[in-house]
């Protein structure tokens, strides 16, 4: 019974702060391309430096590119949003 309590209260914290930190999550994800691109840029890695047959496949500066990318796409691409602070 104290267990089930424990994680009600673990449970409601944690919705407290994910919608303080991100109101709106999911159209932020929906944005988040540099994410994207860092995500599928360290699985290339990953998968480069683990599975010796695939580099045969994928060149060694796909990953660099992937990443070059992503800066782009926070930097240049994506809408710059003014600071709100604490709207409180």
């Amino acid at each position: 019974m104290l267990v089930h309590n424990w994680r009600e209260v673990l449970k409601r914290a944690w919705f407290a702060v994910r919608v303080r930190l991100i109101p709106d999550a999911a159209a932020t994800a929906k944005k988040a391309w540099s994410l994207r691109l860092i995500e599928l840029a360290a699985l290339t890695d990953i998968i480069l430096n683990v599975v010796p047959v695939v580099s045969d496949y994928l060149p060694w500066w796909l990953t660099l590119v992937l990443l070059v990318g992503a800066w782009i796409a926070r930097h240049l691409i994506q809408k710059k949003e003014p600071a709100d602070g604490d709207k409180a």
